[in-house]
């Protein structure tokens, strides 16, 4: 049996879902939503199936569950994907949780003046979030966040940072070093690779 991930036609949150289903090499079925009558017949349906009345929305059998961070968590337990620790796995999920942070501060540029972007880029981002994820993989002493291996926590981070080197002109992250190997590695990962290169993959 296959996932059902509902999302807009557009990666957003739901990107970081499909990136997670490529590593673990799992089949899921996009289904895509649009404002209006197919939304609306969604929310109908009620708080079991979206709690909060938005997407993305994860259905795994009979089994359904919303919030991008937290599908990300229980994927990666259901697959046994990163350590068993418990600590590990509460960091993993506060790294993504934290890698939402950052994506809700790239969805506040969209659309902004191109100053406002700059000003992101040379502050905050270079300042606080690129500095933090640079100490974060020195603590690791690895090519991920966590343990030896790809987790949860590396998908979400992966993903915020991709969304804003591609989409916010100027975006890079050269001046630091283990954050630039850590996301041409993920992107060379055999899996994800082939995802990314694949006429699956939504355009923006």
């Amino acid at each position: 049996m296959s996932y059902r991930l509902t999302y807009w036609r557009k990666r957003g949150r739901g990107e970081q879902i499909r990136l997670l289903l490529n590593l673990l090499a799992e089949n899921y079925e996009d289904v895509y939503v649009e404002q209006g009558p197919t939304l609306d017949a969604l929310q109908a349906r009620g708080p079991s199936i979206l709690p909060f009345g938005s997407v993305p929305l994860l259905e795994d059998g009979d089994f359904t569950l919303v919030q991008g961070p937290v599908i990300l968590g229980y994927l990666a337990r259901k697959h046994g994907l990163g350590a068993d620790d418990l600590r590990l796995r509460a960091r993993a999920d506060a790294i993504a949780l934290g890698a939402e942070d950052l994506r809700m501060d790239y969805f506040r540029l969209l659309g902004r003046p191109a100053e406002k972007q700059q000003a992101f880029l040379t502050g905050k981002f270079r300042r606080r979030w690129l500095p933090r994820l640079e100490g974060l993989l020195v603590l690791n002493d690895s090519h991920c966040f966590i343990g030896d291996g790809f987790t949860h926590a590396d998908v979400a981070v992966w993903d915020a940072l991709d969304a804003i080197v591609t989409w916010i002109p100027g975006a890079e992250l050269s001046a630091f070093s283990r954050v630039t190997a850590f996301y041409t590695r993920f992107a060379d990962e055999p899996r994800i690779a082939a995802y990314l290169q694949s006429d699956r993959r939504i355009p923006g």
